[in-house]
Parts: structure tokens; sequence; C-alpha cells
């Protein structure tokens, strides 16, 4: 990282990033899917007791962090983390806060 040059562009996406992982309810609907490969807005409302238009809402901004991904199957959607990086950040978090 060293040999990488930080832009402030850079910086700010990464803000980006750390502030959609500050919020309790994505946090939630995260550790939700790593705990289940995939799921529709249905079964994660109903997992966390939430309504589905709030999971929604928060599916969307997830999706547009590119932490999640989508896939369809007829006419059901269903949600799973992008790729194992997001895992990652959050293990590591969980290992910090647990320390």
């Amino acid at each position: 990282m060293k040999d990488t040059k930080i832009t402030t562009e850079t910086m700010q996406d990464l803000a980006a990033v750390f502030k959609i992982f500050g919020d309790f309810t994505r946090l939630t609907i995260l550790f939700a899917l790593m705990d289940n490969e995939e799921m529709c807005v249905g079964d994660i409302a109903e997992q966390l007791n939430m309504t589905q238009s709030g999971v929604s809402h928060q599916l969307a901004l997830l999706k547009q962090s590119k932490l999640v991904r989508t896939k369809r199957e007829g006419k059901s959607i269903y949600y799973s983390i992008a790729d194992e990086h997001v895992s990652g950040i959050i293990r590591i978090g969980m290992e910090h806060v647990l320390e």
C-alpha cells in the first residue's frame, strides 16, 4: 500500500464504505447474509424481525455500495455478500471488538 498514491477521492470512498458498515441495521443484515449464503427480503425481514420495506431500503444502500449482490430467480431476488472482502472486514472488526 505504501507504493500506492492515496487520493482524496479514494479516502472519501473508503470513508463512505465505513459509514455503511457503521449502521446497526445494515451490519445486522450483513451478518445474516454471512450465515445464510443467499436470502430474499422476506426471509431477512422475518429473521431480523423487521419490515420488508425497511430491509429493502437498507439492501438498496448495501447494493449501491457494492457490499451485496443480487440474483433473480423468477419474481424473487436473492441477496448475498458481494465477495470475501466484505466478510473479512466484518470478521476483523468483530475480532477487534471481542479482544
